[in-house]
């Protein structure tokens, strides 16, 4: 016998062997079992899902005289001479061929005559689509009142190109795609009956390429067994197709995830070296990108048409992007593949567009961001608010025969509010330091404090409670940016450009000038790393506040409008974190 390709020898023969296309199935042997038969069948669909054999499993069953239920026989003359294309009854057009208003005028002159055996004379035309204006035109009238025994079964993959005329006379089906895995499945029966070893991967890229045509699967299988006779592998597969190894894939999607961008170009050239083009290179990437979004989404991989080996690397790598990051990685790759096709240099496009995926920031969640202002705004204010009663809490509690040195204007209020103790009454009083102005950690509004514990918190202005000072911090800062460059060297080159302004409670004060405002912003956005460092080194839990100095005295700044943007706090706070400028 002579050699069948695979998908006339495993054609289906009978309705429920016909696959994923159980609702038109269904409704066809439902018609044939009450005798609700149409005059005209219209089945459109994509091309390889089974148009054409749905059509003739209906002729052979409607002339089947030993059916079985709504089954053919498909062994009595009837079933055996449809199937080999030599019925009388069954007549099998060419839309594309016979397309002419006088083929249709002959087909009307013969449709009167009756079967010469079964029972109907069916007409199978496919490609309907392709038939001129006129001679759908002069077929209008025959599809609506066709003689008793005629039947007429359409097949098109363009159903939009038919005139509504001719749908509204036809009974319309619709086929639909098969799925990768019902393909897969397909095949694997085909591999088992057939004695040929099959790697599953191999048979899910196959599926996978033949984008929900059945036909065009087993097309592909047929080339693919013709390379390698001994077995259908994941070799012999993208060798035929031009594939790329999935592997180098994933290491792809690692490298990007590690913003490393050498490997990035690495895997590239090994993609090249292997033969692939690059079209088919960037297509196969965002599948794959395609495969991760959809696990991230549905939080797992179990309707995922993947082999089950793949599933577990797919679910790691869902859990490391975040589903913004797959978004906008797949929307560059898909701007990218219209981009490739007119590209005078597409390697070039395709490597600049993954090293720009690999160095792009991760998506940050709106609270974060919002988080983050709050505690720029925190740092931003004055901590001459609240450092004043902290020190009094850790200040020592005075002994009893102390005599404290008050301000007057402590000793008045303290004289309005209690009666002086005798022997502080005879003790003269201890004038207090003058200066040209308060000190800046004078509370604004004064805590109710001992006068020991208020005058120690003024006499330490500036300096935090547990043996650090500001000249400590100013003589040992070159080793702390010293230490700082040892992990993050060009962080320690913006710390070296700041300077060191006041040490205000537990908040080291750092200033910025107004050109220095990306500088600044590096320093905020690593400051939980300094902190770090600072702790480790000086034993103390410090923070950091930036702000920009830009030469005017703190008298002057309280002088701008308060309507003027630029001197509101929440704009300046903006401002600092994304690194912009009032316009």
């Amino acid at each position: 016998m002579a050699y069948q390709v695979t998908a006339r020898k495993w054609r289906p023969r009978k309705f429920d062997e016909v696959v994923a296309q159980d609702h038109i199935t269904t409704t066809l042997k439902n018609a044939i079992l009450s005798e609700r038969i149409a005059q005209c069948y219209l089945l459109c669909g994509p091309r390889g899902v089974g148009k054409t054999t749905t059509a003739r499993i209906l002729a052979k069953s409607l002339n089947c005289p030993n059916r079985v239920e709504a089954d053919p026989c498909d062994t009595c003359d009837s079933c055996l001479s449809i199937a080999s294309g030599t019925s009388m009854n069954v007549l099998e057009i060419d839309g594309a061929s016979n397309n002419s208003v006088d083929d249709i005028r002959e087909l009307r002159e013969v449709v009167r005559y009756a079967s010469t055996e079964g029972t109907y004379k069916i007409y199978i035309i496919d490609e309907v689509h392709m038939l001129s204006m006129a001679a759908f035109n002069a077929l209008l009238k025959t599809l609506e009142e066709p003689p008793a025994h005629v039947v007429f079964i359409f097949a098109t993959t363009e159903v939009q190109a038919v005139p509504d005329t001719i749908l509204s006379r036809c009974q319309r089906f619709n086929f639909r795609r098969v799925a990768t895995g019902r393909i897969a499945e397909h095949l694997r029966m085909i591999t088992d009956k057939e004695g040929i070893a099959a790697d599953e991967r191999a048979l899910f890229l196959l599926a996978n390429r033949a984008d929900g045509a059945l036909r065009d699967a087993e097309s592909l299988f047929d080339q693919v067994v013709s390379l390698d006779a001994g077995g259908v592998s994941v070799e012999a597969v993208e060798q035929v197709l031009g594939l790329v190894d999935r592997n180098l894939y994933f290491d792809l999607i690692d490298a990007m995830r590690d913003a490393a961008p050498a490997l990035v170009l690495e895997g590239i050239g090994r993609a090249i070296d292997s033969g692939a083009e690059v079209e088919e290179f960037a297509h196969g990437l965002v599948e794959h990108l395609r495969h991760i979004l959809f696990a991230k989404v549905q939080g797992s991989t179990a309707d995922l048409d993947v082999a089950v080996n793949d599933r577990e690397r797919y679910e790691q790598l869902a859990g490391d992007f975040a589903a913004e990051d797959l978004m906008r990685m797949l929307q560059a790759l898909m701007d990218l593949e219209s981009e490739l096709k007119r590209s005078v240099s597409p390697r070039f496009r395709l490597e600049l567009a993954l090293v720009r995926l690999a160095l792009m920031g991760r998506a940050v969640d709106v609270g974060e961001l919002l988080m983050r202002l709050k505690i720029l705004e925190e740092g931003g204010v004055q901590p001459t608010q609240r450092v004043p009663a902290v020190a009094a809490q850790r200040e020592p509690a005075p002994k009893p025969t102390a005599i404290a040195p008050v301000t007057r204007s402590a000793e008045s209020a303290s004289s309005q509010n209690r009666p002086m103790p005798e022997t502080s009454r005879a003790q003269p009083a201890v004038p207090a330091p003058t200066s040209d102005r308060a000190p800046e950690s004078a509370p604004m509004t004064p805590a109710p404090v001992p006068p020991a514990a208020e005058t120690a918190s003024e006499s330490n202005s500036g300096a935090a409670a547990a043996g650090i000072d500001f000249e400590r911090i100013r003589a040992q800062w070159e080793e702390l940016v010293a230490a700082v460059s040892g992990v993050q060297p060009a962080l320690a080159i913006f710390l070296r450009g700041a300077q060191l302004l006041a040490l205000e409670g537990k908040m080291v004060k750092l200033g910025f000038g107004p050109d220095d405002r990306f500088p600044m912003a590096q320093v905020v956005k690593n400051r939980d790393s300094i902190e770090a460092i600072c702790a480790e080194k000086w034993g103390e839990v410090l923070r950091l506040n930036c702000v920009v100095v830009d030469g005017q005295s703190e008298a002057e700044e309280g002088k701008k409008k308060p309507d003027s943007p630029k001197g509101d706090p929440t704009v300046k706070s903006v401002l600092d974190a994304f690194d912009g400028e009032l316009v």
